[in-house]
Parts: C-alpha cells; sequence; structure tokens
C-alpha cells in the first residue's frame, strides 16, 4: 500500500503563521513560478481554515482589494505577486493605500538569491529592474531578504511596522529559494500589531488653556475633520457638543461625521458646502482645530487662508504634516482618540456646568429612508436636481436619491475616482458615515471597483451587507474584470456606472483650464451586456422614469455582483469647485 507523507514545512508556512496570527483571512494576488511555494502554503491553511488566497485579475487590483479589505475590518490587507511584470504592476495600488495610511503587507518574490546579476529570467534584483528600489517611496518599510535567517525577523518588521503612525504599506521581496526553504519555526505568539503614538502632554496642556480662557463664548472653536481620525468619532462629537463648535469635514473626514447632527456644517475644499466655508469664517471663531488632516490642496480649497490662518492648530498622529501648517498657532501630535477623550473629561469633570456653553442635543437616531435627503443644516447646490423633471437623462443626484432610499441602512459606498467623486462628496450623506469611502490623495482611477470587492470580503455579516461602487466607465474599462472576482466569490457588489462615453472627471476640468475642446471619447459599450457575458447580472437605466420602475428590492437583495449602468449627460458638469 502506498504511503502518503506529509509536505515539508517550508518559510512560506511560517510566514502563512503569522498573517493567521494577526487576523488576515485573505491574500489577493496572481501567483507566478517564483512565488508558487507562497501558494502551496495558503492551500494548506485554506484547508486547515486559516488564510486562504484571492485570486485576481491583475495585481494593481490585488492591492486595491487589500486596501478595501483593511479598510473595512480594520486588519492588515495582504497582496501578492510574482516577480518583475507581477511586482511592478500592484504600484499604483501600493502608492494608493501609502497615501491614505492603509496598513498593508505587500510580498513579493525574486530568483533565486544566488542569481543575483546574472539575467535569470524575470529577474528584479537590485542589480538588473529593481523592484524593491520602485517600491521605496511608497511604502514604510521595505527590505529584499537575501538569507533564511532573515525572513522571520523582517517579517515581522514589516507586519508591525504597517501599523505604526502613519500607517501604510510594507514590502518584502523574497527570493524563490528561501520562500521554499524547509524550516522548524513556529510563530512567536507574542508578536502583535504595534500602534503606539507619542502625545505631546504639553502641548495638549497648551490647547486646554486655550480653550479655558473663552469657555463661556459658543461658536468660538470650530473643528475640521479629516482622514486620520478613525475611531475617535464618539470623542470629537462630545467635544464639538460640550464647547458648541461647528464641525467640517475634508473629504476623507466625511466618513468619520454623522451629516445629521446639528454641529455638522459639511464639506470644505474641493466640491465642498458653502456652510463649510461660513462655519470657518464666521467672526466669533478663534481657534480651528484641523485634527487629522494632511492640509492637503483638496482639503484646503487650494490652500485657501480660510483654512489656513493664525487661528489654526493642527493635531495629527505624526508631525510630518506640521509643516504644512508653519503659520498655525500651535501643533499637537497624538493619537486623536487619545487627545479628545483627555480634553472631553476635563471639560465634564474640572470646569463648573456654568462655565461650559449650551450643549447641543445630538440628533435622535431615526431609520435612513426617514431622513431628508439633505441635512437642514447643509446648504448644497441646485438642490432641484433631486426632482427628475423632464430632462431625458437622469442626473446624478437623483440617483443617489433613488440608491439611499432603496438601500439596506447597512450598505456601504465606495466611490471611485472621476465624476462620482465631486457627486458624492457633495450630495451623498449617511448617518452611518463610516459606510462611505474614497481615495483622493493619490486619486487612482479604477480604485473603487477592486476596493469594493476587498470590502465585500471583509464583511462578517450572513448574508453580507451589499457594497455600492459607484464607477464611471473609464474606470470600469480600466479594471471592470475585477468583476469576475465577486462572481467567483457570490459577493453582492453593485456597480453603479456613470456613462457618459467619455472620461468625464478629466475633460470637465479640462475644460476649466484650457483652450482646446477635447473630447476624451470613449466608444459606446454595453455594459450590462459586458456584465452578462462575465457572470454578472446586467442592467442599463436610460431615463428617469427607468429609476421609477426600477427593483432595487431585488437589486439589493441579489447574493451576487451586478453592473447598473446609467446613461448621464456628458455635458452635466459635477460640482468640481473648491468651496
Amino acid at each position: 500500500m502506498a504511503t502518503t507523507t506529509a509536505p515539508t514545512r517550508t518559510l512560506s508556512d511560517l510566514i502563512v503563521d503569522y498573517l493567521e496570527q494577526f487576523g488576515v483571512e485573505y491574500v489577493f494576488g496572481i501567483p507566478g513560478g517564483h512565488i508558487s511555494s507562497l501558494y502551496d502554503a495558503l492551500a494548506r491553511s485554506e484547508r486547515r481554515g486559516g488564510p486562504r488566497a484571492i485570486l485576481t485579475r491583475h495585481e494593481t487590483g490585488a492591492a486595491y482589494m487589500a486596501d478595501g479589505y483593511a479598510r473595512e475590518t480594520g486588519k492588515l490587507g495582504v497582496c501578492c505577486a510574482t516577480t518583475s511584470p507581477g511586482t511592478s504592476n500592484l504600484i499604483t495600488g501600493v502608492a494608493a493605500a501609502y497615501a491614505d495610511h492603509i496598513p498593508l503587507l505587500v510580498i513579493t518574490a525574486q530568483t533565486a538569491s544566488s542569481q543575483f546579476g546574472w539575467g535569470a529570467f524575470q529577474e528584479s534584483s537590485p542589480d538588473t529592474i529593481d523592484i524593491a528600489g520602485m517600491l521605496r517611496y511608497c511604502t514604510r518599510y521595505n527590505t529584499i531578504i537575501t538569507h533564511t535567517n532573515q525572513l522571520e525577523r523582517k517579517l515581522i518588521a514589516a507586519l508591525t511596522t504597517a501599523f505604526q503612525s502613519p500607517q501604510g504599506p510594507t514590502h518584502i521581496s523574497i527570493p524563490v529559494d528561501v520562500f521554499r526553504a524547509p524550516t522548524t519555526l513556529t510563530c512567536n505568539p507574542r508578536v502583535s500589531p504595534y500602534s503606539a503614538t507619542t502625545t505631546d502632554w504639553p502641548a495638549v496642556e497648551e490647547l486646554w488653556q486655550l480653550l479655558r480662557q473663552g469657555l463661556t463664548q459658543p461658536g468660538r472653536v470650530v473643528l475640521c475633520v479629516g482622514h486620520d481620525c478613525a475611531g475617535a468619532s464618539q470623542e470629537l462629537i462630545a467635544f464639538a457638543e460640550l464647547m458648541n463648535a461647528a464641525i467640517v469635514t475634508t473629504q476623507s473626514g466625511k466618513s468619520w461625521i454623522n451629516p445629521y447632527h446639528p454641529l455638522a456644517k459639511g464639506v470644505f475644499g474641493f466640491a465642498g458646502h458653502a456652510t463649510a466655508r461660513q462655519a470657518l469664517m464666521d467672526d466669533a471663531v478663534e481657534l480651528i482645530l484641523a485634527v487629522g488632516t494632511t492640509l492637503g490642496q483638496w482639503s484646503t480649497a487650494n490652500w485657501d487662508s480660510a483654512m489656513l490662518n493664525a487661528k489654526l492648530v493642527h493635531i495629527h498622529p505624526t508631525n510630518i504634516y506640521f509643516m504644512r501648517s508653519p503659520m498655525a498657532r500651535l501643533h499637537i501630535q497624538g493619537p486623536v482618540k487619545t487627545i479628545f477623550q483627555e480634553l472631553v473629561t476635563r471639560l465634564r469633570t474640572r470646569l463648573p456646568i456654568g462655565e461650559l456653553p449650551s450643549v447641543i442635543t445630538p440628533p435622535i437616531t431615526i431609520e435612513r429612508q426617514a431622513l431628508p435627503l439633505v441635512p437642514p443644516q447643509i446648504e448644497v447646490l441646485t438642490p432641484t436636481v433631486y426632482s427628475a423633471g423632464s430632462s431625458s437623462f437622469i442626473k446624478p443626484p437623483h440617483l443617489v436619491a433613488e440608491l439611499l432610499r432603496h438601500c439596506p441602512p447597512d450598505t456601504r459606498f465606495i466611490a471611485d475616482t472621476g465624476n462620482w467623486l465631486a457627486w458624492t462628496i457633495h450630495y451623498l450623506f449617511l448617518p452611518q458615515p463610516e459606510y462611505y469611502r474614497i481615495s483622493v490623495t493619490t486619486a487612482a482611477m479604477g480604485w473603487g471597483i477592486g476596493s469594493a470587492v476587498g470590502t465585500a470580503l471583509g464583511i462578517s455579516t450572513s448574508p453580507r451587507s451589499p457594497v455600492v461602487c459607484l464607477t464611471g466607465d473609464g474606470c470600469f474599462l480600466m479594471h471592470g474584470t475585477e468583476l469576475t472576482v465577486a462572481v467567483a466569490e457570490q459577493l453582492p457588489v453593485v456597480f453603479v456606472i456613470l456613462a457618459d462615453r467619455s472620461y468625464g472627471m478629466v475633460k470637465h476640468r479640462h475644460r476649466k483650464t484650457s483652450t482646446e475642446r477635447l473630447e476624451f471619447s470613449i466608444p459606446p459599450v454595453d455594459f450590462s451586456l459586458l456584465a452578462q457575458s462575465l457572470g454578472a447580472a446586467g442592467y442599463t437605466l436610460r431615463h428617469p422614469q427607468d429609476l421609477q420602475t426600477f427593483d432595487f428590492k431585488a437589486l439589493f437583495s441579489r447574493q451576487g455582483p451586478t453592473v447598473l449602468e446609467i446613461q448621464i449627460d456628458p455635458e452635466e458638469i459635477p460640482p468640481l469647485e473648491m468651496i
């Protein structure tokens, strides 16, 4: 009788064991000969209920999926690629995660270390095409492992650095002989994510003294909430209520503040709201607390003095962004949640009630469908577009309204780069704001498609909550084949394509800044038919009345992907202004 022997344990198995210890469920990527040992380990892992491989259609999509998974779960996103072109294809997705401070582990392959410099097939060592050098400037930790004894130490460094402040991708590049090397090592159970951040307590004390000087004056403080405020929403809102402080957000910071709270005044900057600018410009304001924002171009309305002035107090978990606010009255480094927990505690316990401003009553929690489409205290442009009117085209704000009326309350909305960005920043309001996600720093087209798939895989409810990917025809033609990953996994992702037969956002911005009238046109594509050919459901809506008759209940109850092609007026300009 033939006997079977257990496969020799390799360093690839050790890598997968550490991923399991960190709570990782999926590794996104495309295999190749130089990384096949890792896929062998993942196959063994899947049989015992550990992390498993998700086969993507492009390495950039793998990075986007890992990004979406990390945002949804708070865990480490992991993507991998074989050497040379496999790794170079990852770079845009890794750069997007780097800019947005998303913790990823990027595992790539190298040819055998003994062959470095010999011109081996697809060699990408520092002696030829230096892949690690390419990733150097979009990773927080970046290394090539050249000996088996290095792997565990460098892997631990990569795993823990991904969660240090500022969070971001880390990269280890591993030669094929190291992947395959036998080992008796087991993972160290004491290794865990490291996320400690130094808090500048003297600066916090200085801010406290500034706040005490005018506590009886309501409206004296404005909060500007940025991208790096995840996990601190409760503390920020409690502070704002105690101080009667208006709250404005950046585009990404919109994910942390309930827009229906009476103190919320909307988004400042690109695609923003007039009420946010008014809050900052109010004569009563003496302090602007810019919290968790990197103060980039869009979030400051082209570095507008309405935000960047001597009233500014810049608070961020890392001090590298303080170079962008030299005019600030005060800089404070530290975790946002920790700092505002302390301030709220002091406001509640160290001062007599009579010294506090009038406390604002928070909004009553009600079903999304019963809320007004626009919060009453936020001013939007041309609100009449919520009515279908007599237009022969579907208007994006009207579409947003219909999606919100019919989607389940736990639906995630992922807005891709393109026209949808401006439409959603300005018109999409969610009482559960953490379900709105964008990537606007690098602003890579097609990010939303892979991110939506990774988000859906990260949702733990059964059946999974729907994910709505708001994308454009240009983005979908770049990365839409990742739809087949959603087909393979039977994920309830709805890809809502704004079809204007052009690179719309590029076209509209070009017309504002250039003299030549260029169209950037895309030939007509039947996206619903394309979706069906790839195994998904597909529908095309051409007219406003189509929205009235469409079966949204069936759309949001389907456990599998759907493409909804929306034909819009190619001349309708989204709200692209800096407000």
